[in-house]
């Protein structure tokens, strides 16, 4: 792009002048001139995409790379606060029952089973039912 700026004069409502205000504090421009130059190109991408798609290509895939980064780290958060409270309560199980290995096993295997029947959702009052009715 040419270093060069040529002055002009533009007559705007207040209206609009109150926008570009606005703008400039959420686009953190400085100065008037860089919001205004900033919305030309925008705008001027915006109605030639209609025989440019680059240009919205780039814009929607700048907007999903953007969603899916911020529900990955939120996903990955929940994550890690659901392992840590697993951890604690496998803690607790494991310090007040005395569980042979073979016993373990057969545990493991049945959950597994369960989780797979029930696509992972499970309620503790379902838990709770199976542990009364398939006592071994």
């Amino acid at each position: 792009m040419d270093d060069k700026k040529n002055k002009i004069t533009i007559r705007i409502s207040d209206e609009t002048l109150r926008k570009c205000e606005e703008g400039m504090c959420i686009s953190d421009c400085k100065v008037r001139n860089d919001f205004i130059e900033r919305a030309i190109e925008f705008y001027s991408g915006y109605v030639s995409s209609k025989t440019h798609t680059d240009f919205l290509s780039d814009v929607i895939l700048e907007s999903m790379a953007g969603i899916v980064k911020t529900s990955e780290n939120h996903l990955a958060r929940m994550l890690f606060k659901i392992a840590v409270e697993m951890a604690k309560l496998e803690s607790m199980l494991a310090a007040i029952n005395d569980m042979d290995e073979a016993t373990m096993r057969r545990l493991h295997i049945r959950c597994v089973n369960e989780v797979k029947k029930i696509n992972g959702i499970l309620t503790m009052e379902e838990a709770v039912r199976y542990q009364r009715s398939d006592e071994e």
